[in-house]
């Protein structure tokens, strides 16, 4: 039985469709695998330029992580539009940087120990901006119950003043107000919206505000009054803060001025003899002379902070 032989074109032919079913495979197999890379990322609440990349997949695989969901709730918080994995690689980047220049400076340890300060300084970045944020919501509360004031007084639901609220006031409070009404569009109760408000943004007064909200939406009441006496009070404690974030600048300004002056002692004293630093950094009783003063530096930090936190 002989072998049947075909013609090259039709082997061509083969090959070309077979090839072409290949690719066409290939495509859909791909086509797929972005579509649910972008279902995945629309459920982060991620815009489709940033759903491909390296540093998108990175972002991705950081957040499932207990740490990274913590760092990204932190940096939304603080109002950073960044990705975590691009927060961390900043850090890291200036971390090397300052392994390299302290090292070329002082000894290597202590250039260690300027890539430790690096990440705690960024993490106290993220913390001042969420503090930040928070006193600048904290101060337009007092509009904010005036807005709903007003709103339930012309006879408007809960849902609808807090839509009106989020178009009439500025950043923070509208950001915020606008995320809470798209929860309550896509069918949150209200109770829930404005508890994930208060997780987002915690704060005393915030706190009052809406559990007057709650109360009032379930017992009833007169929430317009409530609302206006709220509005008085708050605008009271907003001027108390401000007269004491002023009174207690002063110190915390001279605190951080010493500490800046005694750096750029070190250096001064390195320009004028190349080399003092490394080599005092070298010996034992250097290191622990530094030692000393750098957490004698910490513990006012820490002491004047603690001094001039006052809860009004």
């Amino acid at each position: 039985m002989s072998a049947v032989s075909l013609p090259l074109p039709v082997i061509l032919l083969i090959l070309v469709a077979t090839l072409a079913l290949a690719v066409w495979g290939v495509g859909d197999l791909v086509t797929g695998w972005a579509q649910r890379n972008r279902l995945v990322a629309r459920s982060a609440l991620v815009s489709d330029q940033e759903m491909t990349g390296l540093m998108w997949r990175l972002d991705v695989a950081i957040r499932r992580t207990s740490a990274g969901r913590t760092l990204a709730r932190r940096l939304a918080a603080s109002g950073m539009r960044i990705r975590v994995s691009t927060f961390l690689a900043m850090m890291t980047v200036t971390a090397v940087v300052a392994i390299f220049l302290i090292g070329r400076w002082m000894a290597p340890v202590f250039g260690i120990a300027a890539a430790v300060g690096v990440g705690f300084a960024f993490l106290h970045y993220v913390r001042r901006r969420e503090e930040r944020r928070r006193e600048e919501f904290i101060a337009q509360l007092p509009e904010l119950a005036r807005v709903l004031s007003n709103a339930t007084h012309a006879g408007l639901v809960m849902r609808t003043a807090i839509e009106i609220a989020a178009d009439e006031l500025a950043d923070p409070a509208g950001e915020e107000l606008r995320r809470t009404a798209d929860a309550l569009r896509l069918g949150q109760p209200v109770d829930d919206a404005l508890r994930d408000l208060g997780e987002r943004l915690p704060s005393r007064e915030l706190g009052v505000l809406i559990s007057t909200l709650v109360v009032s939406a379930r017992a009833g009441g007169s929430l317009v009054t409530a609302l206006r006496t709220i509005a008085t009070t708050l605008e009271e404690r907003k001027e108390i803060r401000r007269e004491v974030k002023t009174i207690m600048g002063e110190a915390v300004v001279t605190n951080w001025a010493i500490g800046l002056l005694g750096i750029a002692g070190l250096a001064m004293v390195n320009v004028i003899m190349p080399g003092a630093l490394r080599v005092m950094s070298g010996k034992p009783a250097g290191q622990l002379i530094l030692a000393v003063a750098g957490g004698l530096f910490i513990a006012s930090l820490l002491i004047i902070r603690r001094m001039t936190r006052i809860d009004v």
